[in-house]
């Protein structure tokens, strides 16, 4: 018998990651294309970004706002870019210089192996100058809904950078469950639009 009440925010975010996964996985492979083209090409524009030298980005994987191209485009842009790992022995997210060696998960998902060349914890404030995110959906109050693990959520909390959310319009949603331990974006960039939730982070 579970602990979790059926209307507690951890089961709505259960009910909710199922929908979200399958309207993403529903996006034609053509259409998800462009819309990252699209995306890519808001968030290019965008002050923090534009603005910004060094830029934390996810690796996109499966069904995602694709962020390979946009990785290529940032160095064209002169940015210099660090990747994610999430590492299962502290539960924290590593931040790791790009390019770098990959090794692919076994769910898809690429990140660098234990031991690549790593920014130290207590660097990190003052190294990022934005973190690019991506998700299973999003909200117009700015709050994310991952896969359910925390890393984001922990990384972010009480940092002073922003933190953009890349998703594709069909991922955002009027409100999400959200809990003392969500991290509200800072802005959110679809295909269609630019999101500014009111609140600060």
């Amino acid at each position: 018998m579970s602990d979790v009440h059926p209307d507690s925010p951890a089961a709505q975010k259960a009910a909710l990651r199922e929908r979200l996964r399958v309207r993403l996985e529903g996006i034609a492979p053509q259409e998800a294309a462009a819309a990252s083209r699209q995306i890519a090409a808001r968030l290019l524009a965008l002050p923090e970004i534009a603005g910004a030298r060094r830029i934390f980005t996810c690796l996109s994987f499966g069904s995602e706002v694709d962020t390979w191209e946009l990785v290529d485009r940032l160095q064209a842009a002169g940015k210099e870019l660090f990747v994610p790992r999430a590492d299962p022995r502290d539960r924290e997210l590593h931040v790791h210089p790009y390019p770098c060696p990959l090794r692919t998960l076994s769910f898809g998902l690429q990140q660098p192996p234990r031991g690549t060349p790593e920014v130290a914890r207590e660097a990190i404030d003052g190294t990022l100058d934005a973190v690019l995110v991506l998700g299973l959906g999003f909200d117009r109050r700015g709050y994310r809904l991952g896969y359910g693990s925390g890393y984001f959520d922990r990384f972010l909390a009480g940092r002073p950078f922003p933190a953009i959310g890349l998703a594709f319009a069909a991922q955002l949603e009027a409100e999400l469950p959200a809990e003392a331990h969500d991290i509200a974006m800072t802005a959110i960039v679809t295909e269609a639009e630019i999101v500014r939730p009111r609140r600060p982070r």
